[in-house]
C-alpha cells in the first residue's frame, strides 16, 4: 500500500506534464495558424497589376497541412468516420489506383484530376484563373481527401481570431502598384466557406465511408468531380455514376459535328500508368443491363469503336488512336467483350424494332472477314474466359 501511494505523486505528475506538453503542442499548432492566416489575410483572396491577375501569394505545403488539420476536425465532428489505415489504403486504390505507404514521413499523396499519371506534387487551389492542373490531396494523418484552401475559405476567421479584424481593416489595399482585394470585401465568402466544407464531408463520406445519401447529394450539387473519377480514374463501382457519366458524355458527343458517339469507348478500354490494361466492367455491365429494344446507344456506339481498333482513327475522334495504344490480343479482347452483350441484344431486339436495330450484322461478324486471324486469336486465348463467347463464334456466319 505504501508502495502505492508514493507511485501516486509520480503518476500525477506524469499526467501534469503529459497535459502541458499537448497544451503546448496545441498552442504551437494555434500560433502556426494564426501566423499563416495573417499572411494569406495580407495577400488577399486576389490581386491585380495593371489591370491583370497578380499571384500575390504562393501556397506550399504548410498551407496544405494546416488546412487539413481544420479539415480534419470539421470531418470527425460532422460525421465523417475515419477509416483506419488498411481499410483507406484499400478503398484509395480502389477508386484512385494509388497505394499508400503509411512508413512515408510524407502526409500528403498528390491526385492530380488533369492528368493522372502525373504525380509530382504541386501546391494549387482548383480556383485559381490560371488553372492547369486540377489538383487533389490524400491526407494521411486524417485518411481523407481535399483540395488546396486558404483558411478564410474553411475557418470563419473574424470569429476565430477577432483581433484579425482590425488587423484586415488597417492593411493597405494598394502595395507597390499591386491591388489588394481583402478577403473580408469577399461578397458571400460565408457561403462559399460553407460550400466548401459540405463538398469535402460529402466527397468523403461518400467514398470512405460509403454513405448513399451523399452520393445522392454530390449527384446533385458536385456531378463534375464524379464524372472525373470515372474518365480520369476508372471508379466504375457505382451504377448511379456510371448513368450520369455516359449519358452526358454520349449527349456531349452526339452534338458534335460530326457525330462521333464512338468517343465513349476510351471510358471503357483503357491504359494504367503502368501501361496495363484496364478495362471498366462496372461500364460494360451498365451497358448490357440498359441496352434493350427502344435503347442501343451505347452498344452501336462500342460497335463503332472497335471498328476504329482494326480500321484506324481516321476522323482523329481520339486524343491517341486506339489501334495503336492496345496490342492485338487487347484489341481481340476488347471485340470478345463488346460481342458477349451485341450478339445476344440483337437476336433478342432486332426482330421487335428492326428499324432501330438496323445494323445487318455484329461488330464480331464483320470483323471475323476482315480479319479472321481475330478469331483465331480469340479461340487461342479460351474465349478471354467470357461465358457466351464460344457459342457467338461458333454460329459466325449462321442464320440467326
Amino acid at each position: 500500500m505504501k508502495k502505492l501511494i508514493n507511485l501516486i505523486p509520480i503518476v500525477f505528475i506524469i499526467f501534469l506534464n503529459s497535459c502541458d506538453s499537448k497544451k503546448k503542442e496545441n498552442n504551437i499548432e494555434n500560433n502556426d495558424l494564426k501566423s499563416l492566416l495573417e499572411k494569406q489575410i495580407k495577400a488577399g483572396y486576389v490581386a491585380e497589376k495593371s489591370e491583370t491577375d497578380y499571384p500575390n501569394y504562393n501556397f506550399n505545403e504548410t498551407d496544405l497541412n494546416l488546412s487539413s488539420e481544420l479539415l480534419k476536425e470539421y470531418l470527425v465532428k460532422n460525421g465523417y468516420k475515419i477509416p483506419d489505415n488498411k481499410v483507406f489504403n484499400k478503398l484509395v486504390s480502389n477508386t484512385f489506383k494509388r497505394n499508400l505507404d503509411y512508413n512515408s514521413p510524407k502526409k500528403n499523396v498528390y491526385l492530380n484530376f488533369t492528368n493522372p499519371c502525373d504525380r509530382e506534387i504541386k501546391f494549387l487551389k482548383n480556383s485559381s484563373e490560371e488553372l492547369q492542373d486540377k489538383s487533389f490531396y490524400i491526407n494521411k494523418n486524417g485518411n481523407f481527401i481535399t483540395e488546396l484552401f486558404s483558411i478564410p475559405e474553411i475557418l470563419d476567421y473574424q470569429k476565430v481570431y477577432p483581433d484579425i479584424i482590425a488587423f484586415e481593416d488597417n492593411l493597405p489595399s494598394n502595395t507597390d502598384d499591386v491591388k489588394i482585394y481583402k478577403w473580408n470585401s469577399l461578397q458571400n465568402l460565408s457561403k462559399i466557406r460553407e460550400l466548401n466544407l459540405r463538398v469535402l464531408l460529402s466527397r468523403n463520406k461518400f467514398l470512405f465511408n460509403n454513405s448513399k445519401a451523399d452520393l445522392v447529394w454530390l449527384l446533385s450539387n458536385d456531378k463534375a468531380f464524379l464524372i472525373d473519377l470515372v474518365v480520369k480514374f476508372g471508379f466504375d463501382k457505382e451504377k448511379q455514376i456510371n448513368k450520369v457519366v455516359l449519358e452526358e458524355l454520349y449527349s456531349v458527343n452526339k452534338q458534335q459535328s460530326p457525330i462521333h458517339v464512338e468517343k465513349i469507348g476510351d471510358l471503357f478500354f483503357s491504359k494504367n500508368c503502368d501501361n496495363s490494361f484496364d478495362i471498366r466492367y462496372g461500364l460494360l455491365d451498365f451497358v448490357k443491363e440498359n441496352t434493350n429494344e427502344k435503347d442501343n446507344r451505347f452498344i452501336y456506339a462500342l460497335s463503332d469503336y472497335a471498328s476504329i481498333l482494326y480500321n484506324g482513327d481516321l476522323n482523329k475522334i481520339f486524343d491517341k488512336d486506339p489501334s495503336k495504344v492496345f496490342n492485338n490480343t487487347e484489341k481481340a479482347h476488347i471485340v470478345a467483350l463488346i460481342a458477349s452483350i451485341e450478339n445476344p441484344a440483337k437476336q433478342k431486339f432486332k426482330y421487335k424494332n428492326n428499324a432501330l436495330w438496323s445494323n445487318e450484322s455484329t461488330t464480331i461478324e464483320d470483323l471475323s472477314v476482315s480479319h479472321p486471324e481475330l478469331i483465331d486469336l480469340i479461340i487461342k486465348k479460351n474465349y478471354f474466359g467470357i461465358d457466351n463467347l464460344k457459342d457467338i463464334v461458333d454460329n459466325l456466319g449462321s442464320d440467326e
